[in-house]
């Protein structure tokens, strides 16, 4: 596995979580700007989890280096940490919060797969400027940074893997 591959999983799963988690944030009541993060990073870390263990598999199979995956539990971290961060920033309001951060990292799970789900619901309204409170600039400029991030990453793979088809022998079989 290439740690381009590997890089765009981990950005993906930024990418395709924020507006899905947004949705789900936002559903009952807007509680500001920090719910809207602890959501979306809850969600995101349920995403790295996943990715993760398939980079400790791809090692097992001595396809991906151990500083890519060192590398990315530190972004595992800092995404559990700023989280969690966010949620206690609300202080409980409205019933708010998951009580601990192990609570918080298996609700992100649930969080990956509840955004996942909202996500073609969810990007009609992304253009149109009535998804995202005005308090919420910050994440769509960060959401934009990491789309062009994951394309960068993507293209930088795609001609990876045409120049290795390229090298390939032609009569060989895949």
């Amino acid at each position: 596995m290439s740690w381009k591959k590997y890089w765009l999983l981990v950005a993906l799963v930024f990418v395709i979580t924020q507006p899905g988690s947004i949705a789900f944030a936002n559903w009952d009541a807007p509680y500001g700007f920090y719910k809207d993060l602890s959501v979306w990073l809850g969600s995101s870390a349920g995403g790295l989890l996943l990715v993760l263990t398939y980079g400790l598999y791809e090692w097992g199979r001595k396809k991906l280096g151990p500083a890519n995956l060192l590398l990315s539990a530190v972004v595992l971290v800092l995404t559990v940490v700023v989280g969690y961060s966010a949620e206690l920033a609300i202080g409980g309001e409205m019933g708010y919060g998951s009580g601990n951060i192990v609570l918080f990292v298996i609700g992100g799970f649930l969080g990956f797969i509840l955004s996942v789900m909202l996500l073609l619901i969810s990007l009609p309204y992304v253009p149109t400027g009535d998804f995202y409170y005005p308090y919420d600039r910050p994440l769509v400029i960060a959401w934009l940074v990491l789309i062009v991030v994951a394309a960068l990453l993507g293209a930088s793979y795609v001609m990876e893997r045409r120049k290795e088809k390229l090298r390939e022998p032609e009569g060989r079989v895949p």
